[in-house]
C-alpha cells in the first residue's frame, strides 16, 4: 500500500528512457490491435519489461532490512566510508527511511523516493559504487506498524534486498517467518547478509554459512526456492565488507544486461509489429489509398449518392414550392382561395416541399452504386496490403459498414442545411394587389354585361381589328380577363426564375454538404486503419530512437 494512502506512481510516467520505451511499446501495441495484427507476444515482452526493471532509474537499487540492532546503518556507513545514517545500539534511532544514492541518478529515482516518502536522501559519487543506491528502511521489528508497513510497500520495486541479521538473530522468528517466508519466492535478486561477522574464528564462519543455508532450506515450504546466498560481513570497528561489495558488483553488472535485453526485446517487438504492418520505421507511411485514387474513389461515390437523392427531383420540388408561395402572396382573392385548397388537399407536400424530399431520400433508391465505387478503391488497395492488416482492411470493404457509413454521412449533410424556405419578393405583394383590382374589375364588367343583357340600355361600342365592334361592356370584361391572365402569367414567370435560381443554390448547397461528409466519413473505417498505421509508425520509430539512445 502507499505510505500516505494513495496508490503506486505509474513506471512509465517516471524519467528513465527504457521506461518511455516501454510506454511507446504499448501505444503500438494498440494501434496494432485496431489493425487486427497478434500483440500477445508484445504485450509479453511489455509485462516483463515493466516487472524486471524495478526502479525507473540506471542505479541498482538495494534495500537493507533487517531488525533492531543488527548494524543496517553502520553496513551503510562502511560502504561510504561517512556517516549517511545514525547507528545506535539503542533502536530504532531512524523512524524513516535513509537512501544513499548516485548523484548522477539523484533526478531520475526523485520521483519514486517521493513517493514512498523517503526525504532523507545522501547523494555520493564513489567510483566503486556509482550506479548502486542503498536505501536504509526502519526495523521490520519496529513496534510502529507503519515501518513494516513501508518496507512491505518498497519490496516489490527494488532491484535486490539484503536481509541483513547479526549472529544472535539468524535464526529470529520474525525475519523467517515474517519476512523470508513470504518475499523470497517473489524477489529476484537477495542475500542473507550476517553483521558482526569478526566474532568468528575461522572456523565458525562456514558452520555458521551452512547452518543459515539448512535453516533457510528446512524452514522455507517453496517449491523453486531460488538461491539465497549467505554472505558474512563486518562493519564496525574494521569494515570486512569484501563478500557484500562483491555480491553488490555482480548485481549492479546483471541490472545493467537486463536493461539492455529488455531494451532489445523491446525494439524487436515493436520492429514486428510494424512489419506486420507492413511498415519500415524510419520511412514515410503510405496510404492504403493515394490522394489523387482516394480523391477519384470519394468523387465517384458522391456523384452515385447524388443521383440516388435525386437533385431534379429537389429542384421540382423548389420551383414548386416557390410557385406556392407566389400563389399566396401575389394573386387576388381567387388565387389565395386556390393556394388555401392547394395545402389543405396536401398537394403541396407531394410537389411543393423541398426539405421533405431530401429528408425522404431514402424512399427512393439504394446507395449501392456508391458502395461498389469505394469497394473497388479498396480493392486495389488490398492487393498491395501487407498480410498482417489484410483481414482488418478487407473488413472495411464490407458492403453493409459501407452503405452504413453513407447513409449517416447524407443524413448529417441534410441534417446540417437549414430548412429550405422558398425565396419571396417584395414585387408579389404589388402584382397581388393588381390582381385583385383586376378581379374587382371583372365582376364589376361581368355585372355591367349581365345588366345590359337584360335591359338593353344603349352603350357605346369598340372597334376590335378583325371583330368589329364590341359593346363596352363585352369588351372590359375582356380587357379586364386579360389583365388578371398577363399579370398571373407574370407572376409565374417571375415565381418560376426566382425558383430555378433558388434551386440551383439549394443543388450547390446539398452537394457540397453531402462531398464534405463522404469526404470526412465515407472512408471511416479506413480512416481508423490508416490513423492506426501512422501512430504505429511513429510509436516503433520512438521505440528505436528511445532504446538506442537510453
Amino acid at each position: 500500500m502507499d505510505p500516505a494512502g494513495g496508490s503506486a506512481p505509474p513506471l512509465e510516467d517516471a524519467d528513465d528512457a527504457l521506461l518511455r520505451c516501454l510506454a511507446s511499446l504499448l501505444q503500438a501495441i494498440e494501434a496494432a490491435d485496431v489493425l487486427g495484427i497478434p500483440t500477445e507476444a508484445a504485450r509479453e515482452v511489455h509485462a516483463d519489461g515493466i516487472r524486471r526493471l524495478g526502479f525507473p532509474s540506471d542505479a541498482y537499487v538495494l534495500a537493507l532490512v533487517g531488525g533492531t540492532g543488527v548494524g543496517k546503518s553502520s553496513l551503510l556507513n562502511a560502504l561510504a566510508g561517512s556517516t549517511v545514517s545514525p547507528a545506535s545500539v539503542r533502536r530504532p534511532t531512524t523512524a524513516e527511511p535513509v537512501a544513499w544514492v548516485p548523484d548522477a541518478d539523484r533526478e531520475a529515482l526523485g520521483p519514486l523516493l517521493d513517493w514512498l516518502g523517503v526525504s532523507e536522501v545522501r547523494e555520493h559519487g564513489s567510483e566503486n559504487l556509482r550506479s548502486v543506491a542503498i536505501l536504509d528502511l526502519p526495523d521490520m521489528d519496529s513496534v510502529v506498524g507503519s515501518h513494516r508497513e513501508r518496507v512491505e510497500t518498497l519490496l516489490p520495486l527494488v532491484d535486490a534486498v539484503a536481509w541483513v541479521t547479526d549472529l544472535e538473530k539468524y535464526h529470529d522468528a520474525i525475519l523467517h517467518d515474517g519476512f523470508l517466508r513470504t518475499w523470497i519466492p517473489r524477489l529476484d535478486r537477495q542475500a542473507v547478509v550476517v553483521n558482526k561477522a569478526d566474532r568468528l574464528i575461522d572456523g565458525d564462519r562456514p558452520r555458521i554459512r551452512q547452518d543459515l543455508e539448512r535453516d533457510l532450506r528446512q524452514r522455507l515450504t517453496v517449491s523453486e526456492q531460488p538461491r539465497v546466498p549467505v554472505l558474512m560481513t563486518t562493519a564496525t570497528p574494521a569494515p570486512d565488507l569484501d563478500e557484500f561489495r562483491a555480491w553488490l558488483a555482480d548485481g549492479a553488472a546483471a541490472k545493467a544486461v537486463v536493461r539492455a535485453r529488455v531494451a532489445a526485446s523491446v525494439v524487436d517487438s515493436a520492429r514486428s509489429l510494424a512489419r506486420d504492418a507492413g511498415l519500415e520505421p524510419g520511412r514515410d507511411v503510405t496510404p492504403f489509398l493515394s490522394a489523387a485514387a482516394r480523391n477519384a474513389a470519394i468523387d465517384d461515390s458522391t456523384t452515385a449518392v447524388l443521383r440516388a437523392i435525386d437533385l431534379q427531383g429537389l429542384e421540382r420540388h423548389a420551383v414548386a414550392a416557390t410557385r406556392a408561395r407566389a400563389r399566396a402572396k401575389g394573386t387576388g382573392p381567387m388565387g389565395r382561395l386556390t393556394s388555401l385548397i392547394y395545402r389543405a388537399s396536401g398537394r403541396d407536400t407531394k410537389v411543393a416541399d423541398p426539405t421533405g424530399h431530401m429528408v425522404r431520400w431514402r424512399e427512393r433508391a439504394p446507395l449501392s452504386p456508391a458502395v461498389e465505387s469505394l469497394r473497388s478503391a479498396l480493392g486495389v488497395a488490398l492487393t498491395e496490403a501487407s498480410p498482417g492488416v489484410r483481414p482488418a482492411l478487407a473488413a472495411t470493404m464490407e458492403p453493409v459498414p459501407l452503405r452504413q457509413g453513407l447513409e449517416r454521412a447524407v443524413d448529417r449533410g441534410v441534417a446540417g442545411l437549414d430548412r429550405l424556405e422558398p425565396p419571396t419578393s417584395r414585387w408579389w405583394w404589388f402584382l397581388g394587389l393588381l390582381q385583385t383590382l383586376a378581379a374587382i374589375a371583372i365582376a364589376v364588367s361581368a355585372a355591367w354585361v349581365v345588366v345590359w343583357i337584360l335591359a338593353r340600355p344603349i352603350v357605346e361600342s369598340v372597334d376590335v381589328p378583325i371583330i368589329g365592334a364590341v359593346p363596352m361592356p363585352f369588351a372590359t370584361l375582356l380587357l379586364s380577363v386579360l389583365v388578371g391572365y398577363l399579370l398571373a402569367r407574370l407572376l409565374g414567370l417571375h415565381a418560376g426564375w426566382l425558383g430555378r435560381r433558388w434551386a440551383r443554390q439549394v443543388r450547390v448547397r446539398v452537394s457540397e454538404s453531402i462531398h464534405d461528409e463522404v469526404t470526412q466519413r465515407g472512408l471511416a473505417p479506413l480512416d481508423r486503419l490508416e490513423d492506426a498505421r501512422r501512430r504505429l509508425a511513429t510509436s516503433t520509430t520512438d521505440v528505436i530512437r528511445g532504446c538506442v539512445r537510453g
